[in-house]
């Protein structure tokens, strides 16, 4: 036992100046000499039991009042003192102990081996402690200033982070939202979320990374869970798939998983019945909704399936059979599934008289493909709007039991909103976020260097190459969008013989679903940075312009600005807003860069947009908007003229008789 105390009075004495150190080695050798020979009994005098007791029992009190002294002056310096001033005075004052004990000793008193060992721990175990608390203050502070610095940071680089604690009117103000009078206050944390989507969703979402919900989440999730159906104008990558998934997943939660489907047969069940149901305009952004749905719908034990066109349909139907509470699908894929097969005797997979929850995302944009019939078809064979108490995201004994429908949109022009207000109910609450807050106003993201350049269609392929050698910097990746299938081939054809030395590859819907996601899982490589540095092109039509969460990359070219000749009469100012949305995602800085020619239409209000993001407008685009507005003035006129003529007003004072013979 001697020898531990001697031991552990070595370790602590370490610490101590070289004076300090020689007195320290003495005692510990008289208390060694003094342990041996009362452990052999070779001593031959020692003090009455009773004085030594009493000696030892005086030593005590006085190391106890000693630490009492010692402790109620470290709690009156704790709110005065750093942690690292009372780390240093707690060393001095043990080291001041420390001497004193050891001349203490070195003077001839008395100690047992017993007590030398005893009081040992006791100041090894305070010294731990006293170690252990330093770092936990130190591990606090650290990571309190790391925190703060994070959100500061984020706050600087604009990310659209909700900030804590600013209130319902200041955080509106802040990140721009314009939402009625009946509008819910946002929830700005998680903390103030946790109570409604519940902790396993909550812990689920911290663990995927993310530290606070962005604007449409925090002012989307309190609608979406009172019930009430919901009109969100919000730019891609604002984080509006968490806005429409987690309040849903979040019912799902409290009322169960529902049941799978009953085995009719080995290859037939009875339809598949969701309660949750996402309409997405291409499979890109299906499958990205499911990707992000697969993350979360676990934790509430929903099962996840998406279905969409351009692959077979058996895989699909086999999940299918095991049951959907959330499906994801694009409208053609879903109205097969609903139908069945009646020359194959192939009955119909899905059944939506159980959706509650519907959600149309980039509805503009199916608007724009066409898909509004499929989607009304799609509707009316949802149960139909209700109450807000009885939607699917309501609570309560009436909930899920109606339909509330969620329309998301990124632009707002009036055949949009005409859609929008006979899909929703007349209570739905409107919310604008980013691109919306201006009304029907467009605006481009200012964050995005913006240059165009006006140029005849044939030095196009050109200057795309000249751009892409000179602005992509390596470990870079572009988006090359074109508004024609066969052009995108061809583009993709002349950069991959150019010798750029780069990676190129084209994505359409003319493309196989296999060569599409083996083309976007390398260029998600290649932004990523994980291929050494190497270049990538990804030449894409607008399916690429919407869906597509690819962070990092670095720059857009728009090679087809769109309404010409030479574009298919796509595009237009519309489409470049999410063209350029593809880059200075997330708060970063991108880059992009359009080709105008004069057979492109929408030069006025593509200066506008430039303006509005304060980017420079070219001189030749300003020429060619004059140009432009003087043809439409000129056409409108003429159309005037001629509704003016068809009502009967004009003078003429013809007097034919009919019509000339042989003609």
């Amino acid at each position: 036992m001697a020898a531990e105390a001697e031991a552990a009075r070595a370790e602590a004495d370490a610490e101590a100046e070289e004076d300090e150190a020689a007195a320290a080695k003495a005692a510990r050798k008289a208390a060694k000499r003094e342990a041996k020979k009362i452990a052999e009994g070779v001593v031959d005098s020692v003090e009455e039991p009773s004085d030594e007791a009493a000696a030892k029992a005086a030593r005590k009190a006085e190391r106890k009042a000693a630490k009492k002294a010692l402790a109620e002056a470290e709690a009156a310096n704790a709110e005065e003192e750093s942690p690292e001033e009372a780390a240093k005075r707690a060393k001095a004052e043990r080291k001041a102990a420390k001497k004193a004990l050891a001349e203490e000793t070195a003077n001839g008193e008395e100690e047992s081996p017993n007590d030398v060992e005893e009081q040992t721990k006791a100041e090894c175990k305070a010294e731990a402690k006293e170690s252990k608390k330093r770092k936990l203050c130190e591990s606090i502070t650290s990571e309190g200033k790391a925190t703060a610095d994070i959100k500061q940071r984020k706050i600087n680089d604009g990310s659209n982070v909700a900030t804590n604690g600013l209130g319902a009117e200041a955080f509106r103000k802040a990140h721009e939202i314009i939402v009625g009078s009946d509008c819910p206050a946002p929830m700005e944390t998680f903390d103030d979320a946790t109570p409604e989507i519940g902790s396993v969703l909550a812990k689920a979402l911290k663990s995927q990374g993310y530290t606070a919900p962005t604007p449409i989440q925090a002012q989307g999730w309190p609608i979406a869970l009172q019930g009430k159906d919901m009109v969100a104008v919000a730019e891609t990558g604002s984080g509006k798939t968490c806005g429409f998934l987690l309040p849903a997943l979040a019912r799902l939660g409290q009322r169960g998983p529902a049941a799978p489907p009953k085995k009719l047969s080995y290859y037939h069940s009875e339809p598949a019945r969701p309660s949750i149901l996402v309409l997405a305009p291409t499979r890109e952004l299906a499958q990205q909704i499911a990707g992000e749905a697969a993350k979360f719908a676990p934790a509430v034990k929903g099962r996840v399936v998406s279905v969409y066109g351009g692959v077979p349909k058996g895989d699909q139907a086999r999940e299918l059979r095991r049951g959907a509470d959330l499906l994801i699908a694009t409208p053609g894929r879903l109205l097969d599934f609903c139908a069945g097969d009646e020359k194959r005797s192939i009955k119909p997979s899905i059944e939506l008289s159980n959706v509650t929850y519907l959600v149309l995302d980039e509805a503009d944009r199916m608007l724009d493909m066409g898909f509004e019939p499929d989607i009304r078809k799609i509707v009316d064979m949802c149960p139909k709007t209700g109450k807000p108490e009885e939607a699917g995201g309501a609570s309560g004994y009436l909930a899920g039991s109606m339909r509330q429908t969620l329309f998301f949109t990124a632009t707002w022009p009036k055949d949009v909103q005409k859609t929008a207000a006979s899909l929703t109910a007349a209570h739905a609450v409107q919310i604008r976020i980013g691109q919306g807050r201006d009304g029907d106003k467009l605006t481009a993201n200012a964050k995005v260097k913006q240059v165009v350049e006006v140029m005849e269609e044939g030095e196009k392929l050109g200057k795309l190459k000249e751009v892409l050698k000179k602005e992509l910097h390596k470990g870079e990746t572009a988006i090359v969008f074109a508004s024609m299938k066969h052009v995108c081939d061809e583009v993709t054809w002349e950069l991959q013989k150019a010798g750029l030395g780069l990676w190129c590859r084209t994505i359409h819907s003319g493309k196989d679903q296999w060569d599409r996601d083996e083309a976007l899982a390398k260029f998600r490589e290649l932004t990523a940075g994980t291929a050494n540095g190497e270049r990538g092109v990804l030449v894409a039509t607008d399916v690429a312009s919407r869906g597509l969460d690819i962070p990092g990359v670095a720059m857009v070219v728009v090679y087809d600005f769109g309404r010409s000749l030479h574009s298919g009469q796509n595009g237009g100012v519309e489409s470049y807003v999410h063209r350029i949305g593809r880059t200075g995602r997330a708060g970063k800085t991108g880059r992009a860069f359009t080709f105008f020619t004069s057979e492109d239409q929408g030069a006025p209000e593509l200066i506008e947009l430039l303006k509005g993001a304060s980017q420079e407008v070219p001189s030749r685009l300003e020429d060619l908007s004059l140009t432009e507005a003087d043809d439409r003035w000129h056409k409108d006129s003429k159309k005037a003229y001629y509704r003016k003529g068809s009502k009967g007003k004009g003078k003429g004072k013809g007097k034919g008789k009919g019509k000339a013979k042989g003609k």
